[in-house]
């Protein structure tokens, strides 16, 4: 039997276990959250052209993706058409799965390709879907956009490599047109053109520059015209979007590639990364112990027999895919999947290497410390959907108490305290979405919520715990988180931002203390306007304060 028989027979097996597992996890009843229903608002509420211009309602015009727009509005249509209630959201669920399955196939099919080893293909496919952090893609309906972009760029790739083999006109044009659709898909394709020209170069020899030149001319030319498109024609402005985030181009770079590097290798979200390395958790020791041996291990090795060229061409393509999260400076761990495939073929690529280019190591110490890397992440994998269940779960409770109060449209609603966030996972926050669906039962908008204020929770117990409440004066009030795992965020607002507190005609928000993670716990609130009803949450419900 052929080794592309027999991949594709023992990684259905795999999937099989996989899909089971999700299912007893409890996968399948995870619902939309977040940015789900704004996003799907977005996609039903637009003609084609204003997806191609980015002139949505809720969408920032720097985020021209078009395909991924058209996917969730035919997304509906065969949702409705299958005979799914409104509150029935297992068909996403499905696509979000078969997505994920096919890029870590198309991942593993390359690795065969290049390394002409079934094993090693085999443990790419594993890799990417047992990966904690890729999994927040499928559970979270707006992770989408980084999985259908991820499909695109990893299709191309492929069609890349067997392009270089045997020159057909018909490969050629198909590596065009995904890279086509993984650009109007994620900003983050831009990278495609220079990622393929290194890949081939570091696995294929300059030859293979050389050779086709006309394929890498012509995908630089595409992201030429589409660069040209973007800033003069749809006259997006980069200064604009970085400073949504910080306070201009590349000004949190290092902190975005630092954070991207923990991303990749350790699938944690930063803040309990943060409180497990303060309260000195054995398990997050034991895996730190385990990947970063691996990685020293394969460092020593390389330094040992001068292939200094291997560690280059990994920190080269890790740079080359943390580039455009740096530039806007901003990054979490549900963005890093594009660059962890890449990565992941690369090193898989390098380890195959033995015996050929006399890299002489021990498979055996890799074997051990990739099975120990391994229980780590089938574990946090199972918390990973469990999070999100959980985070459904309550945001659904806390959607029914939304429904039961009073809310006029003629008057400004503001919610202080919603729980939008636990641990990496988001929940029912920006309101506005999720309360006008949940409503009206269908994708549509009629009562405007002002959530900005809202909190995150590092513990189960901590969602929508209960706050510490004086009021100062009638429009005047001091809050303060009492769980010791919850805290005030403002969406896009750090460091001085974030310090700086909030402020419109409706609200003035300032934080007054800090945890030791520097996550705000105390702030003052003076409502300004006599148009305003406000309402703080409480054991995921409301109360009204104003």
């Amino acid at each position: 039997m052929k080794d592309n028989k027999k991949f594709t027979i023992y990684v259905f097996i795999i999937y099989l276990i996989f899909a089971v597992a999700l299912y007893f996890i409890g996968y399948f009843k995870i619902g939309l959250l977040s940015d789900d229903y704004l996003n799907f608002y977005d996609a039903l509420n637009s003609n084609l052209n204003q997806k191609i211009t980015g002139q949505l309602p809720f969408t920032n015009t720097f985020h021209t993706r078009p395909f991924y727009y058209l996917s969730l509005e035919k997304s509906v249509w065969l949702h409705d058409l299958l005979g799914f209630g409104y509150d029935d959201f297992i068909w996403y669920r499905v696509q979000n799965l078969v997505l994920l399955l096919l890029i870590s196939y198309i991942a593993g099919r390359i690795v065969l390709l290049i390394t002409n080893k079934l094993s090693i293909s085999l443990i790419a496919a594993l890799t990417i879907i047992i990966f904690p952090n890729n999994l927040n893609n499928i559970c979270w309906t707006a992770g989408r956009v980084d999985l259908l972009c991820a499909l695109f760029y990893a299709i191309a790739i492929y069609l890349l490599y067997l392009y270089l083999n045997r020159k057909h006109l018909l490969l050629l044009s198909g590596i065009i047109v995904f890279f086509l659709l993984a650009l109007m898909t994620k900003e983050l394709a831009i990278t495609l053109p220079a990622v393929l020209v290194l890949m081939a170069y570091f696995t294929n020899g300059k030859e293979a520059l050389r050779n086709n030149k006309s394929v890498f001319i012509s995908l630089f030319g595409i992201l030429g015209l589409y660069i040209i498109f973007k800033v003069f024609l749809l006259s997006n402005d980069l200064l604009e979007i970085a400073t949504l985030y910080q306070s201009g181009p590349l000004s949190n770079a290092p902190g975005v590639f630092s954070r991207g590097i923990i991303s990749l290798t350790i699938p944690l979200d930063y803040l309990t990364l943060n409180l497990y390395l303060q309260t000195h958790n054995k398990i997050v020791f034991l895996y730190l112990l385990s990947l970063y041996g691996a990685l020293f291990y394969l460092v020593w090795i390389l330094m040992k027999t001068e292939d200094y060229k291997y560690i280059f061409q990994i920190i080269l393509l890790t740079l080359f895919m943390l580039a455009p999260y740096a530039l806007i400076g901003y990054i979490r761990p549900q963005m890093i999947m594009l660059p962890f495939i890449i990565i992941t073929i690369h090193l898989l690529w390098v380890y195959s290497l033995k015996g050929k280019d006399k890299l002489n190591f021990n498979k055996h110490i890799f074997k051990v410390l990739y099975f120990i890397a391994l229980i780590f992440w089938v574990y946090w994998s199972y918390l990973v959907i469990s999070d999100w269940k959980t985070s459904y779960e309550k945001g659904k409770a806390i959607a029914d108490n939304l429904l039961k109060l009073n809310i006029e449209s003629a008057r400004h609603t503001i919610i202080i305290g919603n729980p939008g966030r636990f641990k990496q996972t988001f929940m029912f926050d920006k309101l506005t979405g999720s309360y006008n669906f949940w409503k009206e039962k269908t994708f549509t908008i009629k009562d405007t919520i002002n959530d900005v204020v809202q909190t995150g929770a590092l513990e189960e117990n901590s969602i929508g715990a209960k706050f510490d409440l004086k009021k100062i004066k009638t429009n005047e009030f001091e809050i303060r988180t009492i769980s010791g795992y919850q805290f005030f965020y403002i969406e896009g607002l750090t460091g001085d931002k974030l310090s700086r507190g909030f402020k419109n005609q409706d609200m003035d928000v300032e934080f007054t203390e800090f945890d030791n993670m520097n996550k705000p716990i105390k702030m003052k609130l003076k409502l300004l306007s006599e148009n305003v009803d406000c309402y703080l949450a409480d054991n995921l419900s409301f109360i009204k304060i104003y």
